[in-house]
């Protein structure tokens, strides 16, 4: 009777359009109040619990930092810096665009935050040289699924947080997969680009001569390097101090703010007193619908235990399967589908204290697990109807959703293909942590 009250509830309230946050916390009190005799004072008790974590506190520092980055300057010249590594090839402002995107999540910790980000920056430059603005906006939408799995990512701390699982460990795992999904769009975005002709480069610029080539490029990659060193030191020291062990993930988070703020003020002098102030505020409405939603997210997720609804959905999959490979292949499915729906956020709080029992149970790696449920859900931020990152990028490239949909499938088989090797090859994602 729990089930099918939460579950509904929960289902009718965000089919009517409650945001989710609300709907998680009206769905949990309703079967509270008419499931059990528990005092509902519970609720609130549980909500400050489920944020009164040292390891979500990092949450807005990250979400800070990676504010002040795009604000600062610090993006900027990552994104400088990253194409004066690709040079002339087809399609390198899309691919500059990919490698951007690695290396600015390795501060940011957001798919939603890259895509303003590197989306801002580059598709003014790809109007300029005539690039299908719809093709591009779709890849840098997709660019931005790659900082779920790049650390620091706030999806691993979420997962960390409500599974007990390390979140270094989840760090140091979701490196090599993060990778494997850029290469993957980068092999794709070749691919397209030779397809439908965007991009294409002159055979002349790149092979007039291979001497003068290589030294106009070595001096390029010299200069961006040079003038975005303290950009690209971030991310060298944010995660250097979280593998070294000098300091936890939170403590890492508060040094991205303070390292940003410092690089944005004093050496780039891009930033000022006003619009530090707006990152401020930026930070802490975003922070605020966070924090409602990760305090409901405990007491929904609480009450689950409490109504064993992790063993009954364990029994149930165990009753279709035994197969190990046939139980990651439902789940997939399932987060897949879950991902058109929900953001990474609450989908993880949510399906993670469910699934983790039965992963465990055939034998999976909870860090493992861990890497192939955040690529899922990062993979639900650019499917419609509810692609976070694909609202963002209509949003800054100032198009419509329609004119990418025909881009969209291509680039989510990609994913889907880069998924079903990190499933069913552990390896990737454990080979650093093991």
């Amino acid at each position: 009777m729990e089930t099918i009250v939460v579950f509904a509830s929960l289902f009718i309230l965000v089919f009517i359009g409650v945001p989710v946050g609300y709907a998680i916390g009206g769905a949990t009190m309703l079967a509270l109040y008419f499931c059990t005799n528990l005092d509902m004072v519970i609720s609130a008790q549980y909500c400050f619990s489920g944020i009164n974590s040292f390891t979500i506190l990092s949450i807005p520092f990250f979400m800070l930092a990676g504010a002040l980055m795009s604000t600062g300057g610090l993006a900027r010249r990552i994104v400088q810096f990253a194409q004066s590594l690709v040079g002339a090839v087809t399609g390198s402002l899309c691919v500059i665009a990919v490698l951007a995107s690695m290396i600015f999540g390795a501060v940011s910790g957001s798919g939603m935050a890259t895509t303003a980000a590197i989306g801002g920056m580059m598709i003014p430059e790809m109007r300029k040289q005539n690039y299908n603005i719809p093709y591009s906006t779709t890849l840098i939408c997709f660019a931005g699924t790659i900082d779920v799995l790049i650390p620091p990512s706030l999806s691993f701390i979420i997962y960390g947080a409500v599974t007990s699982t390390s979140v270094a460990a989840l760090f140091l795992a979701g490196v090599i997969p993060g990778i494997l999904m850029g290469a993957f769009y980068i092999a794709m975005n070749y691919y397209m680009c030779k397809k439908h002709k965007i991009g294409i480069v002159e055979k002349k610029e790149i092979t007039a001569s291979l001497k003068e080539h290589m030294r106009t490029r070595l001096k390029g990659i010299a200069v961006a390097t040079k003038e975005g060193v303290w950009a690209l030191l971030a991310p060298v020291i944010i995660l250097g101090g979280i593998y070294s062990g000098l300091f936890t993930p939170t403590e890492s988070a508060c040094v991205a703010v303070v390292y940003s703020a410092i690089i944005s003020i004093f050496v780039y002098r891009e930033m000022n007193l006003k619009s530090l102030y707006q990152a401020f505020v930026a930070t802490a409405i975003l922070n605020g619908a966070t924090c409602f939603l990760l305090g409901y997210s405990t007491v929904f997720s609480t009450f689950l235990s409490f109504a064993q609804i992790p063993a009954q959905l364990f029994d149930m999959i165990t009753t279709l399967t035994s197969s190990k490979v046939a139980f990651l292949l439902i789940v997939n499915l399932v987060l897949l589908v879950l991902g058109c729906f929900l953001d990474t956020v609450p989908a993880i709080t949510v399906m993670a204290p469910l699934l983790l029992p039965a992963a465990l149970s055939f034998g999976i790696d909870p860090v493992h697990f861990g890497i192939i449920m955040t690529m899922n859900l990062a993979i639900g931020l650019c499917t419609p109807p509810y692609g976070c990152n694909l609202f963002v990028g209509t949003a800054v490239a100032r198009i419509k959703m329609e004119s990418m949909l025909r881009y969209i499938i291509p680039y989510l088989i990609a994913a889907i293909l880069c998924l079903l090797v990190v499933t069913f090859v552990p390896a990737i994602s454990l080979i650093l942590v093991k």
